[in-house]
């Protein structure tokens, strides 16, 4: 039991101090990645958005890694065909050649394009951007274990030689971070991983209790890298000064390129978006009803109901290794007395014999 108390103690207060896998403050950025590319120029994760729209007008493009039911992988970020292509089908259960046939479309969130676009491979992505600057940055959205190793093989196979300063790979999931880190190392890279936290998924316990306690990271090394949204950084810019204290660059997400300045981070991911009738609370759409990003998981009554309990446990565990101690030394004693008793006893017996 003290062990164990011991071990919850150290596991929660001192997973407060984990550093990055690698140190990154101050050694890197800023940088500034275009969500879903340039969607402004046209249909987010298009061809068109990230190459056209963002590589060739020098700005780094922020992309979605898909993988098919095929094993192909594409761009696209949700996991609903419906918003962008109109299909009533998981992205995940079509193959390449019905991707590639599905066209994007014209009208997106209420916003009109005034044409429609296509669905492109992530291969014909990488090589057209490495081709054209190998010295551009990519950010790869990557939300599964075979999205990360399908990004990884379409780097490692690119034109795009020395990616560690301007590729990065970016999940939310400690287990694709694990995948992302094995990957990268078996092909002799050593690019940067970031963890996005995003506010309200985190159960009960809440961001904030994530933020504080650094426990995912310190249970999934391989990060160097920790990104919050916006109102997070407005709300905790202590808290997040605190990790860069401890070596770790931060990132920002939910901003416009007006915004950047406002903030000190060591990366950006920027809307470089039109405004979309459809989505009231701005930003760009997703699988589901647009909603508002607030921060709301703010508190630390489970920080500061588990550091409670672990002081209980800690100090109920000496008290019981304290009683258990001294009712071993009482009944030491209590042996002792009883042999000294006996041996007295005996000494008697044996004068009386022998009398």
């Amino acid at each position: 039991a003290l062990a164990t108390s011991i071990s919850f103690f150290v596991i929660l207060v001192g997973s407060q101090r984990t550093k990055p896998f690698t140190p990154c403050a101050g050694q890197w950025g800023p940088v500034i990645y275009l969500h879903r590319g340039n969607v402004t120029y046209a249909q987010e994760n298009t061809f068109d958005a990230v190459v056209n729209g963002a590589v060739l007008n020098g700005a780094n493009p922020e992309i979605d890694v898909r993988v098919l039911k095929d094993g192909e992988s594409v761009l696209f970020h949700d996991q609903s065909m419906l918003r962008t292509a109109g299909k009533d089908k998981q992205i995940n259960e079509v193959d390449i050649a019905e991707a590639l046939s599905t066209s994007i479309l014209e009208e997106i969130d209420g916003y009109n394009y005034t044409f429609t676009n296509s669905i492109p491979k992530l291969e014909t992505v990488v090589e057209a951007i490495c081709n054209a600057d190998k010295n551009i940055g990519i950010d790869f959205d990557t939300k599964t274990s075979a999205a990360a190793k399908a990004g990884v093989k379409a780097i490692k196979n690119s034109a795009c030689t020395d990616t560690k300063d301007n590729v990065i790979w970016s999940t939310p999931y400690p287990g694709v971070v694990t995948t992302l880190r094995k990957e990268l190392e078996s092909n002799g890279m050593d690019n940067r991983i970031s963890m996005f936290m995003p506010s309200g998924y985190y159960s009960v316990f809440g961001l904030k209790f994530f933020m504080k306690t650094r426990i995912i990271q310190r249970l999934f090394s391989g990060t160097s890298i920790v990104s919050f949204h916006k109102t997070v950084h407005d709300a905790e810019s202590e808290l997040v000064q605190s990790w860069v204290d401890d070596g770790w660059c931060t990132g920002i997400w939910g901003i416009v390129p007006e915004e950047v300045a406002a903030y000190n981070a060591d990366y950006y991911v920027v809307n470089e978006a039109p405004i979309f009738p459809d989505l009231p609370f701005g930003g760009q759409g997703g699988d589901g009803p647009p909603k508002e990003t607030i921060y709301e998981d703010d508190s630390l009554f489970y920080y500061n109901l588990f550091v409670a309990l672990a002081v209980i446990l800690l100090f109920g565990s000496i008290g019981l290794f304290y009683s258990g101690f001294r009712c071993h030394v009482r009944r030491k004693k209590e042996v002792e007395d009883e042999d000294e008793e006996e041996d007295e006893n005996f000494k008697e017996d044996h004068f009386v014999s022998e009398a």
